[in-house]
């Protein structure tokens, strides 16, 4: 019995030790961010989430994310670059109001961001947000392809990104 007891006790030792149970609140596996294919960043109190590039098949990089100011002092995007391509963008700028989100793409999308890319998906591409008083932040987006989920993008002004589909005789 005293041998059962020993080998319990040491097993549950070397378990919590060799797992890294032990490594409290500042362990990696905790401090992971990225859940989803988008990445997250933030400017002052600006917070950029799910961050990234869906590619159609006119090689246009299609922006999708979502940015909120958590400001008292209102600011504005002036300007969006996509692998260092200045990208056309469906305003002159984006006012970001307190809790009153800029959307790419989406049901609620109330924005536009695109510029022609030569990268294909599943590499990452640079992306600059430029703000009016914020310090301007660049990501490394991933780059999807636009299937699946992609698919039929619902864009800014109700306009669809165009998908090609091949035609078969």
């Amino acid at each position: 019995m005293a041998n059962t007891i020993k080998k319990i006790l040491v097993l549950t030792i070397l378990a919590t030790t060799l797992t890294a149970c032990g490594s409290g609140r500042t362990a990696e596996t905790r401090m992971i961010k990225q859940v989803t294919d988008g990445v997250e960043a933030q400017s002052a109190e600006i917070r950029l989430r799910n961050v990234k590039i869906v590619k159609n098949e006119l090689s246009e990089g299609i922006l999708v994310g979502t940015l909120v100011n958590w400001s008292d002092q209102s600011d504005a995007i002036t300007g969006i670059n996509i692998g260092g391509v200045a990208a056309k963008l469906s305003g002159v700028k984006f006012d970001l109001l307190k809790n009153k989100p800029i959307t790419f793409v989406g049901d609620s999308a109330n924005a536009d961001a695109f510029a022609q890319i030569s990268k294909v998906a599943g590499e990452r591409i640079p992306i600059t947000f430029t703000f009016a008083t914020a310090t301007p932040v660049t990501l490394d987006a991933l780059v999807v392809a636009q299937d699946g989920i992609y698919e039929n993008l619902v864009r800014s002004n109700a306009v669809a990104a165009p998908v090609v589909s091949e035609v078969k005789p």
